[in-house]
């Protein structure tokens, strides 16, 4: 663990707070929301900073359990004035080696994090946690999108981190395939600036199974396949 490291996401915080809940943490919230979260949920937080998001998460996380590390100790003491539920946990590890006491993990969360931990390390990280992630966990993760990383390297290098590289895909699918794991969906998307972030979807890598979609439809959802395809005949037919 790099004591530079520490010592400049210590000195972070108060940027942190100025922050608050900004578009882009509340958007994390909401893909959340989408891939699962629930009131029942079991989060891992991987990288929490003072808790911003974790607060939000605990509106919905009710009667599951939020675990939020993060390496800088300071970032966490702040997080637990602010926030102090029995179904929350905050711990200042680094998330590279970190064993989480949570057994059934629904939601695993990198948001922007991982363009911050040398390059050198990602293996080890995917690796760990490809130790605690199940077959129904998903691991979300966030990141700049590298086109931009190296546009501010360029013009305007004062914006970036003590550590804030680019993550190409095919860096991140290298580390991801070698620790059984797969990328299940990936968008670019847009907070401040067009096309500035890109999420992942990635789930532990499993045996193809052919699952028809025909057997798991309600009646109605049939029906409104039998009626598009009655439409292509009709409208749509080369004959």
């Amino acid at each position: 663990m790099d004591n530079k490291i520490i010592d400049y996401y210590n000195d972070f915080v108060p940027s942190q707070k100025n922050s608050g809940t900004n578009d882009r943490i509340f958007n994390m919230y909401k893909r959340m929301k989408k891939y699962g979260l629930n009131k029942h949920s079991n989060v891992l937080e991987l990288g929490c900073g003072i808790g911003i998001l974790t607060s939000l998460l605990s509106r919905t996380v009710t009667k599951g359990t939020i675990e939020s590390v993060d390496i800088s100790n300071k970032s966490i003491e702040f997080a637990k004035k602010r926030i102090n539920k029995k179904n929350i946990s905050l711990t200042a590890h680094d998330v590279v080696d970190y064993t989480p006491i949570l057994n059934n993990i629904d939601i695993i969360t990198l948001f922007d994090v991982i363009e911050h931990i040398p390059k050198e390390r990602h293996f080890e990280l995917f690796k760990n946690i490809s130790t605690y992630i199940n077959d129904d966990t998903v691991l979300l993760i966030n990141i700049p999108n590298p086109d931009y990383i190296e546009y501010d390297q360029k013009y305007q290098p004062e914006v970036l981190q003590i550590i804030d590289q680019p993550i190409h895909l095919d860096f991140l699918l290298q580390n991801i395939n070698n620790n059984g794991l797969d990328i299940e969906y990936f968008e670019k998307h847009s907070i401040w600036v067009k096309n500035e972030y890109i999420f992942y979807v990635i789930k532990k890598k499993t045996n193809f199974k052919e699952e028809k979609l025909h057997n798991s439809r309600t009646f109605i959802q049939k029906v409104f396949v039998k009626l598009f395809r009655l439409k292509l005949k009709l409208f749509y037919s080369t004959k």
